[in-house]
């Protein structure tokens, strides 16, 4: 990846590399490649050897790209770390995969923190990144990526996507998350894709940003999309991708902003352990009910239901511990996600298998009470879940935002009329809107607490 860019940097050093959305500041890619350089060296001069495990805590920024560069210009491995995290959080995650260093942002600029370890990590010597990931446990798992599986990913998604080297990619989702890290860090490295960097998600903002910077590809989390379709004022011309990622999108949220601003999000689905799996190549898939076609270079299967991935983008395995390194099957996983394969090849996601409830011994696929309930006039967003029941093991509820018109009893008679008895959701929340965290994921635990 380092060569690819010094190429890059030899053929254009004054090009934009990174673009600060708010203040107009340009890194170019001589600029980006020096910084990197230079925290290699601070890195190095601090002890820092080929191997070592060094985590990364900074918002969307020019050092955050230039550590992942100093990361490869001495082989080490990169932990990025959510840029909210707690003091607590980060110190856990630090010990628990024998973490060297932390560069992290303080009064004063980007600091690094070294820290004396027993022993190193467990890791394979071509690892490069650490991708974190919730354990079942509750400790967190690292998924261990090597440099190969990074281009592979990064050249999957551009090719597939049509993501160009003169296209301005649009960056307010977190670098240090998967989804943000291989469309918008890599694109950069690999191919000279420039970034419109931003750590604002208030809708009126994107807007003004991508319109100031002449954005064409915006990636983005549902989320952002229903804010932008409510909240927003104007339109965003010069786009000509929009990327949803990180979580389902609501069919009503794509036909909305299809309406509202005459273009379709494209779903993109993906997972940390493989990066990008499927695509929706004409847009506004989540209204057929897919999540469109594999990307290019992935070959997708069924085992027993799974969906299985194969391809060069597939990671090494899990870190689960510093000592202990579970590695995959070669170029292969089989993800928690339940799917079919339709004769066209779209892609139809029914389910995880870990998120099936138990309701007195029945199994209740989460993802098909949804899709009930969605189909309610005035439903805008459903999360179907289990909630602890004694001796019932779970009972079924939904956390629902819908229009005022929409009540309780109207979502259980119209489910009892298309569902047996005992996927009807006994408890009904309606609420203003799901919580979600910055990936677009839903915090469960927040759910059970409404």
């Amino acid at each position: 990846m380092l060569s690819r860019l010094l190429s890059l940097v030899s053929a254009k050093p004054e090009a934009p590399a990174l673009i600060d959305a708010a203040t107009g500041d340009v890194t170019t890619r001589a600029a980006l490649l020096a910084r990197g350089q230079t925290l290699a060296a601070e890195l190095a001069a601090a002890g820092i050897q080929e191997g070592d495990a060094v985590a990364i805590q900074l918002p969307n920024s020019p050092d955050f790209v230039a550590a992942f560069l100093a990361v490869l210009q001495l082989r080490l491995v990169a932990v990025p770390i959510d840029r909210d995290a707690r003091e607590s959080e980060v110190g856990a995650i630090l010990s628990h995969f024998a973490v060297k260093a932390l560069i992290y942002r303080g009064e004063r600029g980007v600091r690094i923190s070294v820290r004396t370890i027993r022993e190193r990590g467990a890791l394979p010597s071509e690892a490069r990144l650490l991708k974190l990931t919730s354990g079942s446990t509750g400790k967190p798992k690292g998924i261990v990526t090597s440099e190969a599986n990074l281009i592979a990913d990064c050249e999957q998604i551009c090719s597939t996507m049509d993501i160009r080297p003169d296209d301005a990619n649009f960056g307010a989702i977190p670098l240090s998350h998967s989804y943000g890290f291989s469309n918008l860090v890599t694109p950069l490295l690999l191919q000279g894709t420039p970034i419109v960097l931003s750590n604002d998600y208030l809708p009126q903002s994107i807007v003004d940003h991508c319109n100031r910077w002449r954005c064409t590809v915006v990636p983005a989390i549902p989320m952002v999309f229903d804010h932008l379709v409510t909240s927003a004022c104007g339109e965003l011309p010069t786009v000509r991708t929009f990327l949803s990622a990180g979580a389902p999108l609501p069919a009503s949220t794509s036909r909305r902003f299809r309406e509202r601003f005459g273009q379709p999000i494209h779903t993109f689905y993906g997972c940390s352990e493989c990066g990008g799996i499927t695509y929706d190549r004409g847009g506004a898939a989540v209204e057929r009910g897919t999540v469109g076609h594999a990307l290019n270079g992935v070959t997708l299967t069924l085992d027993t239901g799974r969906l299985t991935v194969a391809g060069t983008n597939v990671a090494l395995g899990y870190l689960i511990d510093a000592a202990t390194f579970q590695p995959f099957p070669p170029g292969r996983f089989v993800a928690d996600d339940l799917a079919e394969i339709r004769e066209d090849g779209e892609v139809v996601l029914t389910g995880r298998a870990s998120d099936l409830i138990n309701t007195a011994g029945k199994k209740v696929n989460p993802r098909e009470v949804e899709q009930v309930i969605l189909q309610i006039e005035g439903v805008r967003q459903a999360k179907v879940y289990g909630e602890p029941a004694g001796a019932r093991g779970e009972v079924v509820a939904a956390a629902v935002v819908a229009d005022p018109c929409v009540s309780r009893e109207r979502i259980r008679e119209f489910c009892r009329t298309h569902l047996s008895p005992h996927k009807v959701p006994r408890i009904v929340k309606l609420i203003e809107e799901i919580p979600v965290d910055d990936r677009g994921k839903v915090k469960r635990a927040a759910l059970a607490e409404l």
